[in-house]
């Protein structure tokens, strides 16, 4: 029922009830206690609550604001935090910049000289372009993971990737992100790599499958955080 409203509705079905205002809200893991309105470190959620606020006079616009007490007194209210240049007066990091394009897709960006001397692959306006470029230039024998040779995907594989991406509700299995979020299917991973497979046919079984998003893929295949796990089926 739960597939079947997400894929025909394109909407998931509420799974969770916040702790604190009792709504119901869909968890991609089913693991959140308060929906995204509820923030489980503010307010009586925190281990610090104490029901009161105190109240301190900004030293830059003269204003009074209140402040949820601490070790530290307030010192700035938050139009003058967030309105501020940097976080020094005189921060060379703000002054200091130089013109240069986005090396992926051309993009004019203002960047710090640090940032384009101490990059040997050029710059990039977003983690998209980088992972675009690194598509494009780094494959191969270029790669750090290069293996040799390609691996032929029996038939059974797209059967299975069909599958993968219906059980999964065509969310990202690690943040969430759904496909309309991120414009494409998602990816479908190997738990376990064909190449551990003496039979590489034998690889492409639901069980061994879960659906990323194509940066969490990149992580995942680069060792950064571990595959996320889920229960056998299929």
């Amino acid at each position: 029922m739960r597939q079947h409203h997400a894929i025909a509705h394109d909407t998931p079905l509420p799974n969770r009830t916040c702790r604190d205002c009792s709504s119901e809200f869909y968890d991609p893991k089913s693991r959140r206690k308060y929906c995204s309105s509820c923030h489980p470190n503010a307010g009586r959620n925190n281990g610090n609550w104490s029901d009161a606020k105190e109240t301190a006079v900004c030293r830059t616009c003269d204003t009074t604001f209140e402040y949820y007490p601490s070790e530290k007194d307030g010192v700035y209210c938050e139009g003058c935090v967030l309105g501020a240049d940097g976080l020094l007066p005189d921060n060379p990091a703000e002054r200091d910049r130089i013109d240069t394009p986005c090396t992926s897709c051309g993009t004019a960006m203002s960047i710090v000289p640090s940032r384009l001397n101490n990059c040997t692959q050029g710059v990039f306006c977003s983690r998209e372009c980088h992972g675009a470029w690194l598509s494009k230039h780094v494959v191969g024998s270029d790669h750090h993971q290069w293996e040799g040779g390609t691996i032929e995907y029996s038939g059974s594989w797209w059967q299975v990737r069909r599958r993968a991406l219906a059980r999964d509700n065509y969310q990202c299995q690690q943040c969430g992100r759904p496909r309309e979020e991120l414009g494409r299917n998602p990816d479908v991973h190997h738990i376990e790599r064909v190449r551990n497979f003496e039979n590489p046919d034998e690889a492409p079984r639901l069980s061994n499958v879960i659906s990323l998003c194509r940066s969490c893929h990149q992580h995942v295949e680069a060792g950064n955080i571990p595959t996320p796990s889920r229960d056998s089926e299929g």
